[in-house]
């Protein structure tokens, strides 16, 4: 169970085999069924997640009461509410299994601590977080300056699997359009 992070750990950074174990040693399995939520709005974020199999999906609800998603992560992807996970403050979004899913997950006060004892550990965390922020970025970029079909093109090209794993609605949900909307433009018209 623990061989992909160990992959993804090792990929990006170089830790001798004690300090490797004493990572892992933090990083607790959870099985998610599908649609469960392992992150509720309003509880602390006290969890980091490594997707090991299924799917991942962080949205928040708007004044409105609908459902905006803000990203999805797929198998070899680390997931947490960021900010509430660094500032040490209640959710303001829900994460949700859309499949079932296994899971690897570090604690907020493990990980801090790894932060203070581990060099190779902080390496890994500031690669983490600037590949957040250019993700972030490039998605509120896209979000502006790209119309419905462009965004649906584009996901195509860059998350194929995302088109074809996930339903329609939430598709659509995560582009931001509606799931008539996402069916005009794979038609075509």
């Amino acid at each position: 169970m623990y061989q992909q992070l160990i992959k993804f750990i090792t990929d990006r950074v170089q830790l001798n085999e004690a300090d490797l174990q004493q990572v892992l040693s933090h990083f607790k399995p959870l099985d998610a069924k599908k649609n469960e939520l392992v992150g509720r709005t309003g509880d602390l974020s006290r969890r980091m997640f490594f997707v090991n199999k299924g799917c991942l999906r962080v949205y928040f609800i708007k004044p409105d009461g609908r459902e905006a998603t803000r990203r999805f992560a797929f198998e070899n992807t680390f997931s947490t509410s960021l900010a509430s996970f660094i500032g040490g403050t209640l959710l303001k979004e829900d994460t949700q299994a859309v499949e079932q899913s296994e899971l690897l997950y570090i604690s907020r006060e493990d990980f801090y601590a790894l932060l203070n004892t581990i060099p190779a550990w902080e390496k890994f965390y500031r690669g983490f977080l600037e590949h957040a922020y250019i993700i972030n970025t490039t998605r509120l970029e896209d979000f502006i300056t790209l119309n419905p079909r462009e965004r649906y093109q584009l996901l195509l090209e860059e998350n194929p699997e995302m088109v074809l794993r996930l339903s329609n609605k939430l598709v659509a949900n995560y582009l931001n359009i509606t799931q008539e909307a996402l069916s005009r433009i794979k038609s075509g018209s």
